[in-house]
């Protein structure tokens, strides 16, 4: 039979390597195939680089919108600086002139090589007609400009430069006006040509007043360095330099200072003015990020002011850096140690006839963008072979291309026709196409061993099953190989089917991927793992359908998992219902009730049914009160088992069949108040296994009696100071607002004085717990306690008190404010507590010795107002409490609050600031 043939696409970038590489550079590029485990090589293609004339004249400028401007009366001079760059690919000899707009009157022009570039003739440059350029090399010219005696007007003209093949640039045009005034020039120049990545470019900014008068103003040079046109570029810090004016910075361009921001965005100079002929310059540096891309960069600055405005350009070029990475997927950089290091190695066992993958990465750690080609960079030894592979298992197509900073990865796969036990290093190589040498990294196989060395076993308890069933799965691993397997990892993937119930050893279910996973830190030579699964069959499960499950098996030294044998169970739409009712739901003891079980089978077979009833402590079943209906059988008493559970065994339900089965039973007396009743059903397949059960619930309230005293649980939470376990006023701390929760899910919190009551809490023994974050504070030992202490084990009968002594903390400190009044029979104390989160709490004890007719109360509050009590008659003992809230008019600020959960305490670092403590006046009526 003949293989597929794979044919991996070649990528050509001609243009890429047309504007990056010299004239008469060749390139080659060849395709490659693989069938089956074959290479074959294709016939190699030659590109040559042709050579490409390209003049590059700067500043630009037109007739309607010049790029330079001078002032210069009849008879004087004008100068014109600018910059010629050969933008081709090959060395070309430049021809230089210039062309000028139609006027009356012909001036003197002269063109001069600037040598030192500082846009002024000086003695010994050269007048030139002509300039040889390398291959973006540039020179810096001087246009001279001589006005005759009677020119007049304006003069417009332009330096021309032309290739051998006549390719020019002559859109270069100056501007001359004839007269006085001033007349601002703007030359730019860059110290370097081309700038590598990661390095630096010095630039130099020069303004000149080519006019015949001074400005008589100011002018400002600004220079804007976050250009697009200089991306990759930032500002050098501290390299900006003017021997005159001021230079100003600023980060957004609207905002200027002397004082460099910490990132510099826009430079300008600032000059008092300039006279005729007079220029001033000032210098800056810039870096190119690493990863800065290739090509022409320009810069342009301006000049604002009398004579202005003008502009000026500075070209330059990125270098491109060739550069990349081969290594391990996620870490190509092999990194801490590097290339050729440990790092830059993966190791593992192979199986043999299977594949074994290496997950790699191939970086362009360049700036600019590359093809490379993937190869072993030795012949493989017979027996092996190797296919390079996307992620998800396809070819990889080559030669690759990545743009800079761009990762690639992929999958190097060995496959082995013989096993060995001796360990053997495959070096893979990726050979860049444009300059980037070759980076490689190592693949080492351990070994190559008979899979059947590992065995892997799958079981299940049954073969068929219905929706809500349960299912359990045995999986067995056998390692006979002489040596362990590290970092081992068994993997199960549930059916939609199933779901997951539970896993011994540490087995972790993820719902995303439905994967059951286990995960050893070894598994030793000659050894065995048992691991059991539990599973249930879905309601969607398809009626007659398979459910198939298999797992697999992974290490450090065997990478690609082996899997293990499927096994399939049977859907089979088997189904129990039952339901549970008691009359009355409220008895008292002695009382009979009447349970009711009503079981269906909506299935589609018929199930042989158990039912089994465990009742609540505290009833009696009445013998002979077992009676049936919906069914032909004959009614039967329940079997007898241990502790008092009933157990039906042996009744027949047909598909759509519903049984009813009634009994009877006693209250006892000393039942608890709730009697909870469990019946549970379970339906198996005549003569075969449990398929399907059930489980419902009845629930019965016990009333006391009438000579059955109530029960009702109280006690006091609060700081124990004298640790006696006892609450002693005056010295002991109450604690208000702590919360308690009764083990049925009842709550209560503690009054102003740490008292709860929990009323007609039923006897019996109950589980009290005291909220740690509402008293964090450590219990004090006491004889009801359980664990830590939060909780306590109470026996309730009657009225039954438990308290919580909780151990003071040290150094104590109570944020309180009080007052007394005293008058005639009558005692009046005012106290201020602080609150939990916050806020004062007001607490009002009156205490009289004889009635008190029409009697008020008025306590004035510590904003402004007042809170009033009346009484037609105070009596005795009054306590009355009423709340500040946070942020009252009158109350300290969030420093003088205390934190949440710690009632009556200032917290870490808190205060006991309270507010001012008024006093409250009363007044009453004597007969």
């Amino acid at each position: 039979m003949t293989k597929p043939l794979r044919l991996l696409t070649v990528v050509l970038l001609f243009g890429l390597a047309w504007a990056q590489s010299p004239a008469g550079t060749v390139i080659r590029n060849q395709a490659s195939a693989t069938v089956g485990s074959e290479t074959y090589l294709s016939n190699v293609v030659e590109t040559e680089i042709l050579p490409l004339c390209a003049p590059s004249l700067t500043p630009n400028g037109t007739p309607t919108a010049p790029g330079q401007r001078a002032v210069a009366p009849a008879g004087g001079f004008a100068y014109f600086a600018y910059l010629l760059q050969n933008a081709g690919n090959a060395p070309f000899e430049f021809g230089l002139s210039w062309t000028q707009q139609p006027t009356p009157w012909t001036p003197a022009v002269a063109l001069y090589h600037d040598v030192n570039a500082n846009a002024q003739r000086d003695p010994g440059e050269p007048p030139i007609d002509r300039v040889t350029l390398a291959p973006g090399a540039s020179a810096r010219l001087l246009l001279e400009v001589h006005l005759p005696g009677d020119a007049s007007g304006q003069l417009d003209l332009t330096p021309v430069a032309a290739c051998p093949s006549g390719a020019r640039d002559a859109e270069n045009y100056a501007r001359v006006v004839v007269g006085s005034g001033a007349a601002l020039g703007l030359d730019k120049s860059a110290e370097l040509e081309q700038v590598e990545p990661g390095g630096e470019v010095g630039f130099t900014v020069r303004v000149r007043n080519s006019g015949s008068q001074a400005t008589g103003g100011e002018v400002i040079v600004s220079d804007a360095l976050d250009a697009p046109a200089l991306a990759g570029l930032r500002y050098v810090a501290g390299s900006a330099q003017a021997p005159k004016g001021v230079l100003e910075y600023s980060a957004d361009g609207l905002t200027w200072s002397p004082t460099p921001p910490a990132q510099v965005s826009r430079l300008r100079l600032r000059l008092a003015g300039l006279e005729a002929g007079e220029q001033a310059y000032f210098t800056f540096r810039m870096q190119a990020d690493a990863q800065a891309a290739p090509g022409p960069r320009a810069n342009l600055a301006r000049a604002q002011g009398p004579g202005g405005p003008a502009e000026a350009e500075a070209v330059f070029r990125v270098g491109a850096r060739y550069a990349h990475h081969l290594g391990p997927r996620g870490n190509p950089r092999a990194n801490p140690g590097g290339e050729g290091s440990a790092d830059d190695r993966q190791q593992a066992s192979a199986l043999l006839g299977r594949p074994l993958c290496f997950a790699h990465g191939l970086e362009n750690a360049g700036n600019a963008p590359d093809t490379y080609a993937l190869a072993p960079a030795a012949a493989l030894p017979a027996g092996v072979s190797l296919s390079l592979q996307n992620p998800d298992g396809t070819p990889l197509a080559q030669p690759v291309l990545l743009e800079a900073g761009q990762t690639l990865e992929f999958q190097a796969c060995y496959t082995f026709t013989q096993a060995t036990p001796a360990a053997r290093d495959f070096v893979l190589e990726a050979r860049s196409a444009l300059g980037g040498g070759t980076n490689r990294t190592t693949d080492r196989v351990l070994s190559v061993f008979d899979p059947s060395a590992l065995r892997l076993q799958k079981d299940v308890d049954r073969d068929t099953a219905v929706p809500d069933g349960s299912l359990t799965y045995t999986l067995r691993v056998e390692n006979t190989l002489p040596f362990a397997l590290t970092n081992a990892a068994v993997s199960d993937v549930l059916d939609p089917a199933l779901g997951f119930v539970s896993a011994d050893r540490g087995g972790a279910f993820d719902p995303g991927t439905r994967r059951v996973s286990w995960s050893l830190a070894s598994l030793p030579a000659n050894s065995t793992l048992t691991l059991t699964l539990r599973v249930r069959v879905l309601p969607t499960a398809p009626e007659g359908g398979e459910v198939p499950n298999r797992f697999s098996l992974a290490s450090s030294e065997i990478p690609q998992p082996l899997e293990s044998n499927t096994v399939s169970t049977r859907v089979i739409s088997a189904r129990l219902l039952l339901e549970k009712s008691v009359s009355p739901r409220k008895a008292v003891a002695g009382d009979l009730l009447t349970y009711t079980l009503r079981l269906a089978n909506p299935g589609k077979v018929a199930l042989d049914v158990r039912l089994v009833d465990d009742p609540a402590p505290g009833l009696d079943y009445q013998e002979g009160s077992t009676a049936f209906s919906g069914t032909a059988q004959a009614a039967f008493e329940p079997q007898p088992a241990a502790g008092g559970v009933l157990v039906w065994a042996g009744l027949r339900l047909e598909p759509g069949q519903t049984l009813t089965l009634t009994y009877r039973m006693r209250v006892l007396p000393g039942a608890g108040p709730e009697l909870r009743n469990v019946a549970q059903a379970q339906g198996a397949l005549p003569g075969g296994p449990v398929v399907s059960e059930a489980e419902s619930t009845a629930l019965v309230s016990v009333v006391p009696g009438v000579f059955t005293p109530p029960d009702a649980l109280v006690g006091r939470v609060f700081l124990d100071a004298d640790r006696d376990g006892k609450f002693t006023p005056g010295r002991d701390l109450p604690l208000p607002g702590a919360r308690l929760i009764l083990g049925n899910g009842r709550q209560a919190l503690t009054d102003a004085e740490g008292r709860y009551a929990f009323r007609e809490a039923g006897g019996g023994v109950w589980t009290l717990l005291l909220d740690p974050a509402s008293a964090p504070f450590t219990p004090l030992p006491h004889p009801e306690r359980l664990g830590s202490g939060y909780q306590h084990r109470v026996r309730v009968a009657g009225l039954t008190v438990s308290d919580f002594p909780l151990e003071m903390p040290l150094g104590l400190a109570r944020a309180t404010r009080e007052t007394v009044l005293e008058f005639g029979p009558l005692r009046l104390a005012k106290q201020m507590l602080p609150l939990p989160g916050g806020g004062w709490r007001v607490v009002l004890v009156l205490k009289t010795s004889e009635p008190l007719r029409e009697f008020t109360l008025t306590d004035p509050l510590p904003g402004g107002g007042e809170r009033t009590f009346t009484y037609e008659v105070l009596e005795g003992e009054l306590t009355l409490t009423y709340d500040l809230p946070p942020g009252a008019p009158g109350l300290p600020g969030p420093e003088g609050n205390l934190p949440p959960g710690v009632p009556g305490l200032p917290g870490p670092g808190g205060s006991d600031k309270a507010p001012a403590l008024t006093d409250p006046q009363v007044r009453w009526r004597y007969p």
